[in-house]
């Protein structure tokens, strides 16, 4: 009876709980007190698998993008880059020992500083050039007279070697006769010229369409009116209604280069050719090649016996243009470089005074 009463008895119950099990209070406080990185975590389990660790492969790239990457990245495009505009000169070569190409013999000189070498460059006559720098670096006396000389015989060259192009004059069935005039004018100047001129007619939305017999009709008089300085080169193509003429030049320009006399009774050699081309009536290209001025004696002295006054060369200039003119006319503007002018020329017309 005495142990039912004992458990009956809220006070007991509570203390004999409260010795065996901890306080809910100091529990919590504890918790609360303790520092964040020692508190316990909650473990939560979970019904999913475990996610699979990120791939440390970069993402795929799309196919422009690796395209335009390696490109972008190719060594050829490096080594544009790196290119220089032209090869070092004099200071700028950064080598201290190079080989030198021997002026005399041609062979290479044993490794030398380049202050030595330096010391030795006439700078109003020459400059020295890096060569090359591999296996090894090596340098080399370039002339001013001969870049002179060079440019010269090139800008000569490019004017003799033009390969004839290829132009196009459109034409539609149903063109008036003052286009008709403007566009075989236009190819009759491209057939003086040396080029070869396609001459393609093609109907035009709106306009009446030809008959077969009139189209033929047309090609025939636009040939026609051609044939004195055109002929046709191959045969022509008929595509339903489109038809095509390819034409060349009956006689192809002739270029004509003129240098200066320095003895006989010429003022220019190679006038007398160019005065025969244009009386054969071809257009005619007459490229002067000037002497060096005084000035460039300064810079090297070699040219001295060759150079004239300017006011010299522009007198027998305007002499042999005077005697060119009453050939022909200038129908294109004149080219003029340092070392020489160019003049286009084509044979008077009959009615021309």
């Amino acid at each position: 009876m005495a142990s039912v009463m004992s458990l009956c008895n809220p006070a007991r119950v509570v203390a004999s709980f409260a010795r065996r099990v901890p306080s809910t209070r100091a529990l919590s406080l504890s918790a609360r007190e303790a520092p964040p990185h020692t508190r316990a975590q909650p473990q939560v389990t979970s019904t999913f698998p475990p996610k699979k660790p990120a791939s440390t492969k970069p993402p795929p790239s799309s196919s422009f993008s690796s395209s335009s990457s390696s490109s972008s990245n190719s060594p050829d495009d490096e080594d544009k880059k790196k290119k220089p505009l032209q090869k070092p000169r004099n200071e700028a070569i950064r080598h201290r020992f190079v080989r030198l190409v021997n002026p005399e013999t041609g062979a290479l000189d044993p490794p030398t500083d380049i202050k030595e070498i330096l010391a030795r460059v006439d700078r109003k006559r020459q400059y020295l050039e890096l060569v090359t720098e591999t296996p090894e670096p090596i340098v080399k006396f370039i002339n001013v007279k001969d870049m002179y000389n060079r440019d010269k015989a090139k800008h000569v060259q490019q004017q003799l070697g033009r390969a004839p192009e290829e132009k196009e004059v459109q034409l539609t069935w149903g063109v008036d006769a003052g286009d008709l005039a403007y566009k075989l004018r236009k190819a009759r100047s491209e057939l003086k010229d040396g080029n070869r001129v396609s001459l393609v007619f093609a109907p035009k939305k709106g306009q009446a369409r030809p008959t077969p017999e009139e189209q033929t009709k047309m090609v025939d008089e636009a040939l026609r009116l051609l044939e004195d300085v055109g002929r046709e080169r191959k045969e022509r193509e008929v595509r339903k209604e489109i038809v095509a003429l390819f034409l060349e030049g009956l006689r192809g320009k002739q270029v004509h280069e003129l240098k200066w006399a320095y003895t006989g009774d010429e003022s220019w050699t190679g006038l007398k050719g160019a005065l025969n081309a244009l009386r054969g009536g071809g257009r005619v290209d007459v490229v002067f090649s000037l002497p060096p001025p005084p000035k460039a004696a300064r810079r090297d002295p070699a040219l001295k016996e060759k150079v004239v006054d300017p006011d010299v060369v522009k007198e027998r200039f305007i002499k042999a243009i005077h005697q060119l003119t009453e050939l022909g006319r200038e129908w294109k503007i004149r080219d003029s470089r340092k070392t020489s002018v160019v003049v286009h020329l084509e044979p008077k017309e009959p009615d021309t005074p």
